[in-house]
């Protein structure tokens, strides 16, 4: 398995042309629930998660990548100032494995950071 046993951070979504919005709005839902971000975090957020989704598409991983995000979404919950969406364990790694394990690390670590 190429993705490390242990999660540092993650987000992700199933990304088509022009749905860049969503990347963002997650970013942004990231920050609003930790209350620890400055405008340089937030981009960095946006940046890694679009880096994992150029590298996910040219490894032929675009399934993976959004049924990641798809999960993020949709299990994204705030608890205590921190973001949970444990529930994506399977999707994140699937995701790990189908490409490089930067790809599964900077993806866990835009949404967990």
């Amino acid at each position: 398995m190429k993705l490390a046993s242990s999660f540092t951070v993650a987000l992700a979504l199933a990304l088509l042309p022009g749905c860049g919005s969503s990347i963002e709005n997650l970013c942004e839902d990231r920050c609003d629930c930790t209350r620890d971000c400055s405008p340089d975090d937030e981009d960095d957020c946006i940046d890694n998660l679009e880096d994992a989704e150029r590298e996910a598409l040219d490894q032929g991983c675009e399934e993976q990548f959004d049924a990641a995000i798809a999960c993020v979404e949709d299990e994204f919950a705030c608890r205590s100032g921190n973001v949970d969406v444990d529930g994506c364990r399977q999707e994140v790694d699937a995701l790990g494995r189908c490409t490089d394990l930067p790809t599964g690390l900077l993806f866990w670590a835009a949404i967990n950071d």
